[in-house]
């Protein structure tokens, strides 16, 4: 006889995800070189005849919950002419992952992207009594003995969703420390504790080879006693990629980076996410006293809960018909437009090892912060210089004039 104890806890369901300690210490496109400490290589003055390149503009893409009356789960970055998608799923009867949240925005020509995946909960008894093979739980999540990091990364992303891939290759992996450090705005309470990884494959798309980093971060082992029988539990979440299409990954991996890490969650969405897994944390305490007696087997168990789902289903509808008129006009919780794109902007400079600086004639353009000191002669050329008495109309034809930091 096997009996499953149940521990029901707020999953922070978020889509997310990114290998910053990798964007941060690459340059975009077209960067000539990454900051260097000053202190260790003096620098002479640098002349560069063409212009700085033009930044990213970005536009926020919401991820919307219809089965919720329309609520925003969240948004993040996107390119102006980039393409996205989402999908918001949910399944009340599963009480450890009841909501599965995934996304992806690509480029216009569909050669580079960024995917969420959604998060997902794994759970295992002790060897005494757990002898089951690997497949659903039986009142949701996975059940995975001993489940590690790359094997759910590679059996439940890699090979769920690339699995029909021509040539799939598993390159390798690499631990990435500290992951949810990136995304404080997701971990209001601080981050986590577990381990973070990042695994890259190779593929054919459309007969073009294809370079993609998977990303994850995975919950640190929970034991539940109860009484000689013993619970496991671990949860996979910032779960997502980077990818492109004919050897482009190390050149786009900065922007890919900052938009998976741009990820807002909204409060309202995380409130109801909260309701519903009290409702059913609830429902089961209800339905297990009731049916305790009577079920023995786990597996029975879950097939008399899910005789009783209609009941709770009602339940849950209504309770969210009333709300949903509230919720539509409550405000988001969101910073605004304004904050939003200042906070893109911001991302984008420091990814990039840039500041704006503008000419004598108000003309704003991207200097890296490598130099201290900028000067341009107004048509596309320009002297990067630390030296504060060099004056480059000395040496160069042309009228130069200092440029000056654009205001915050």
């Amino acid at each position: 006889m096997r009996h499953l104890r149940i521990a029901i806890s707020v999953l922070a369901v978020v889509i997310c995800a990114c290998a910053l300690d990798m964007a941060q210490t690459l340059p975009s496109a077209g960067a000539t070189g990454s900051a260097q400490s000053k202190a260790t290589k003096p620098k002479a003055p640098a002349i560069a005849t063409a212009s700085a390149a033009p930044k990213v503009k970005f536009r926020p893409y919401e991820v919307v919950d219809a089965q919720q009356g329309g609520l925003v789960v969240s948004r993040f970055a996107v390119p102006q002419d980039w393409k996205a998608s989402s999908s918001v799923k949910w399944n009340y009867n599963d009480f450890y992952a009841p909501v599965h949240v995934r996304a992806r925005t690509e480029s216009p020509d569909g050669g580079s992207w960024v995917e969420f995946f959604p998060a997902e909960f794994f759970l295992w008894l002790d060897p005494a009594h757990d002898q089951r093979p690997p497949g659903p739980g039986s009142v949701g999540g996975i059940h995975h003995r001993n489940i590690t990091l790359p094997e759910a990364m590679g059996r439940y992303v890699i090979a769920r969703n690339r699995g029909n891939a021509q040539n799939l290759r598993i390159l390798g992996y690499r631990p990435v420390n500290d992951l949810p450090k990136a995304f404080p705005q997701l971990f209001k309470n601080g981050p986590p504790q577990g381990e973070g990884i990042c695994m890259r494959v190779s593929y054919e798309l459309e007969g073009s080879p294809v370079d993609e980093e998977f990303y994850g971060f995975m919950s640190s082992l929970e034991a539940i006693p109860a009484g000689r029988i013993t619970e496991y539990h671990r949860r996979l979440f910032l779960v997502h990629s980077l990818g492109a299409k004919a050897g482009k990954l190390e050149s786009v991996r900065p922007l890919l980076g900052f938009m998976a890490t741009s990820v807002e969650p909204n409060p309202a969405w995380q409130e109801r996410y909260g309701e519903i897994v009290k409702m059913q944390q609830d429902y089961y305490q209800r339905a297990s006293a009731a049916n305790y007696a009577q079920i023995r087997a786990a597996e029975e168990r879950s097939r008399a809960l899910a005789a009783q789902s209609d009941q709770f289903l009602h339940q849950i509808d209504a309770n969210l018909a009333a709300q949903n008129n509230a919720q539509r006009v409550a405000p988001s919780g969101f910073s605004s437009n304004d904050d939003f794109y200042k906070h893109a902007d911001e991302f984008d400079q420091s990814i990039r090892g840039t500041e704006h600086m503008k000419d004598a004639n108000g003309v704003v353009s991207d200097q890296y912060t490598d130099y201290n000191y900028h000067w341009t002669d107004g048509y596309g050329r320009f002297v990067h210089t630390d030296d504060p008495n060099l004056d480059p109309n000395r040496y160069l034809n042309g009228n130069y004039q200092q440029m000056t930091p654009v205001n915050p």
